[in-house]
């Protein structure tokens, strides 16, 4: 796997060293399983064109709204198990802890003509933050950054690619017309407890966080209401405002899986196939569900009902 990093020399890259390997050891997984022929199904993406206009925005926003028109969502509709439809895709996703400031880490490699591609999502950011992170290494991919290893960091300099993963995760999450549908549907937004409402409703809805979705309105709408009360909202505490909009209940729900780490459920289940059938070994598995712990792994393979007996 040839690795080099499209943001340049940064200060510090030794950090994601580990993480690096680890995404390796996936794809070699991922690639052995496929040979094997127990690839989960997928939605090919071979007649899918991203936009390549000069304007990173609406290059972002594009893409963002060709992907959804390919695979058949409405721009009113949520997407709420983002990290399904990017497996689906058949990009393997895994929730694990990544050293500070990184955000998520795209690892491609080449096997002949087709890129492969892991996708690692740091599990101790906040929900929305994730979401974000995820659509945002989409992104990276359907752009076709091939050859490289994509870092998305708190600290990176702005530059052309990132500014065109940011419009496609803003847009693929919330596009304009969802915002547009909900802003004329809401009634008037005159108080704080309006916004409040207007605000974390599409949070909640559409998975984006706070400032995400302040940022939407003010490109989409404007100054929906007064900038006093624009202010304020944007300074309250979130649960503040779950609380005075009656959300808290839902937020609580969606807080209750926050840094959780998982690994890939469409790597899991390949390479649990392939276990099966006796055709990869179970530090294999291990790589792929234990961070390559082959005691924990079976450990966890006993746990549910496996007999390892003669593995």
């Amino acid at each position: 796997m040839g690795v080099s990093f499209r943001l340049g020399v940064l200060e510090g890259i030794s950090d994601v060293s580990e993480s690096v390997s680890h995404a390796a050891k996936l794809l070699s997984v991922d690639r052995l399983t496929r040979d094997w022929g127990y690839e989960e199904p997928t939605v090919s993406l071979t007649k899918f064109s991203p936009s390549k206009v000069w304007h990173d925005r609406e290059a972002g926003e594009s893409t963002a709204s060709r992907l959804r028109a390919f695979l058949d969502i409405d721009d009113l509709e949520p997407i709420g198990d983002l990290t399904g439809l990017v497996e689906s895709l058949g990009y393997p996703v895994e929730y694990r802890v990544l050293p500070r400031d990184v955000h998520g880490i795209s690892v491609p490699e080449q096997w002949g003509d087709n890129t492969a591609w892991v996708i690692l999502i740091n599990c101790e950011d906040n929900w929305a933050r994730q979401r974000f992170t995820l659509a945002h290494e989409l992104s990276h991919i359907l752009q076709r950054d091939t050859g490289q290893v994509v870092v998305d960091r708190a600290t990176v300099e702005d530059r052309r690619p990132e500014r065109i993963a940011d419009s496609f995760a803003r847009n693929f999450l919330l596009p304009e017309e969802a915002l547009h549908h909900a802003y004329s549907g809401y009634g008037a937004i005159n108080s704080f407890e309006k916004v409040a409402g207007f605000v974390t409703n599409l949070m909640l809805t559409y998975g984006v966080s706070r400032d995400a979705t302040m940022y939407a309105l003010r490109e989409t709408i404007g100054e929906f209401t007064s900038p006093d009360i624009i202010e304020a909202c944007g300074k309250a505490r979130i649960a503040d405002l779950m609380i005075t909009s009656g959300n808290m209940e839902q937020w609580a729900e969606v807080k209750q899986n926050e840094s959780r780490c998982f690994p890939s459920e469409r790597l899991t289940q390949q390479s649990l196939n392939s276990f099966a059938a006796g055709l990869i070994s179970l530090q294999a598995v291990a790589d792929v569900i234990a961070d390559g712990d082959q005691e924990h792994a079976a450990e966890q393979l006993h746990a549910a009902g496996w007999d390892l007996i003669g593995s």
